[in-house]
Formats: C-alpha cells, structure tokens, sequence
C-alpha cells in the first residue's frame, strides 16, 4: 500500500502545481517534455520502490535500475522527437494569428493535419479569407462609391452650368433669342431630371429590388410599347424605329422592370445611330425567348466593349453633355440579370 499510495499521492500534490506551471509557459514543446518527464520520474520511483521491494539480489535490482534508467532517457527523447511538429505548428498558428491581428489578411498556416491542430488551422485559414473577402468588398464598394459621387457630380456640373447661363442672359436682357435660350435651359434641365431618374434606379437594383412582382406578359407587346414610347426621340434623332416579333413570347417578370430595361437599349442604340438610320428591335422563340436590338451606328471600341455594361461608363467619356450619364446599359443588364436572363453585345457593329 505505501508503495502504491506514495507516487498516487505525490502526484495528486504536483499536478495542481504543474497546471499553473504550464499556463505561464512560452513553448508547448518545452511544455511537453516536462510533462513527459515528470510522469516518467514518477512511474521511475514507483516501478523502483516496488522492485526495491520484490527483488532479493542486489545485482538484479542494479540491472533492474540500469534498464530504467535506459528506457526513461530513450522515451524522453524519443517524446521530444514526436512533439517538435506540433509544437512547430502551434508556433506557426500563433505567427498567422499575429499577422492577422496586425492587419496582413495574405498570411496562411498552411497546417495539414487532422487532429485538434489542424482544424484549429483550418478555422483560421477559413476566418481569414473571409475577412480578405469582406476586405476586398469594403474597397470595392467605396471604390464604387467614390466613383458614384465623381460620376453624378461631373454630368451634373455641365448642364447646371449651361442652364445657370442661359437664365442669367434672358434675366439680364443680353440674350438675342431668349426662346432659344429658354430651350437650351429646358434641355438640359431634362437632362439632369433623367440622370436622377436613372440614378434612383440604379440604387433600387443595387439594393436587390429587382423582378418582386411578377406575372405572365409577352414580350412582344414590351417591345411594341417601348418603340411607341421612343418613337418622338428617334424621330428627333432621324432614325426609324421598328419591331418585329414571331409570336407573343410570354415571360415571368415584372412588366415594367422589363419595360424599362428594354428602354434604355432602345436608348443607347437610338442615341448611337447616324442620321437616316434604322434601329430594329426584334423578339423570337417561345420556351427559350431571344430579344435582339439592332442599329446602324459605327458600334463600340474593342476596349470599350468589355467594359461596357459596367455604370457610369461611356464609349465616348469627352461627350458628357451627350445626354448619356452611362448608367443605361447597366441598369439593363441588372434587370435582365435580375429575372433569369442573360444580356450581351453583338460581335459586329450595330
């Protein structure tokens, strides 16, 4: 009973002692070979008691005590071998979680394991390319939103200049044709009223407002209703304005969502046809229905072509007065997109 109470004992006393001890350590390998070693010299002195006891010969117990003595050394150092990788990769852990908290969001553990350490890592590898993720979204959006604010405040700088000009020469009496001015200021105060009109849309999409309210409509009669409605623009522009359609192509959307999407590439195509032209708008199939606008203008740059859905985007940037704040295509393409559809740019001009 002494022999078998003595360590139980003694290390029922140190292990509350070796808990603290081990909290306040810098190194899990260090920390690791002192666990091995005290269990070791504890296991040593009570295999070494009983023995003292068992044995009669005093050589057998010097060979006995040779042997252990051996085998203890062997395991520590064996011990210490088998924990210098996971001690290395608690250390690389703690550097990533470092990094991380100082900021860098590029750093990795590149810990493959599957026991505790390894999930931990991968835990960590996952959080931090999520916080790279949200990162790079922060940027984006206040990249978009920087862009936003120049955007609306340079289209608006121009036709708020002319018209602040035309008024001050009729109010002042220096106009030659006051009706002409007042028309130029009418113009561009039409100008403005379409840009916000156009930027209220844009954030009611971007806000995920898009195809709420649906219902069964055909296309066709879209198309008819969107040439009807631009027909005084192309008239203004000299460019004729067709439909045609091979059946009513009825689709699942929100009619005047889609209205206004087909609007603006009438827009665009009308806005970039030369005098005399014609602009088509055609609609086919009927599982699987094709919408396709047509003109006859000079079509986009290559350059410009990749980027030409994008806001506030423009093939020609030095016409800002043009009429165009280059949101048109863009919120085209995000009512498309937003009811199931695809958009995209012919191969060729028009």
């Amino acid at each position: 009973m002494l022999v078998s109470g003595a360590p139980g004992a003694g290390a029922a006393f140190a292990a509350p002692l070796m808990r603290r001890w081990v909290s306040n350590r810098r190194s899990i390998g260090g920390v690791a070979f002192a666990v091995g070693l005290s269990s070791l010299a504890i296991g040593a002195l009570a295999t070494t008691a009983a023995a003292r006891a068992m044995f009669l010969s005093g050589h057998d117990y010097r060979m006995f005590v040779v042997v252990l003595t051996l085998s203890s050394a062997i395991a520590l150092v064996a011990g210490q071998h088998f924990t210098q990788p996971v001690a290395a990769d608690i250390h690389r852990l703690g550097l990533v979680a470092e990094a991380v908290a100082d900021g860098d969001l590029t750093q990795r553990t590149m810990i493959q394991r599957r026991d505790e350490v390894g999930r931990a890592a991968d835990a960590v590898d996952r959080m931090v390319a999520r916080l790279a993720d949200a990162q790079r979204e922060r940027e984006a959006v206040a990249g978009a939103r920087q862009h936003l604010l120049s955007s609306v405040s340079h289209d608006l700088r121009t036709p708020l200049a002319a018209t602040r000009a035309a008024i001050e020469s009729v109010r002042d009496g220096v106009a030659p044709d006051p009706d002409r001015y007042l028309a130029v200021a009418e113009r561009h105060l039409t100008t403005m009223e379409r840009l916000l009109d156009q930027l209220h849309e844009f954030a009611r999409i971007e806000s995920g407002q898009v195809g709420v309210e649906r219902s069964v409509v055909s296309l066709a009669e879209l198309a008819d209703e969107a040439v009807e409605a631009l027909m005084p623009l192309a008239d203004r522009q000299g460019v004729r304005l067709l439909a045609a359609a091979t059946g009513p192509a009825h689709v699942y959307v929100n009619a005047s969502e889609l209205s206004r999407g087909l609007r603006n590439l009438l827009d665009n195509a009308i806005r970039h046809s030369p005098a005399g032209g014609q602009v088509a708008i055609t609609v086919s199939g009927t599982d699987r229905v094709h919408l396709e606008v047509t003109d006859q203008g000079p079509g986009f740059p290559t350059e410009f072509r990749q980027i030409a859905f994008d806001p506030f985007t423009r093939a020609d940037a030095a016409r800002p007065s043009s009429g165009s704040s280059g949101l048109g295509l863009a919120i085209a393409k995000a009512l498309v997109e937003g009811h199931g559809g695809t958009i995209s740019l012919g191969s060729g001009p028009g």
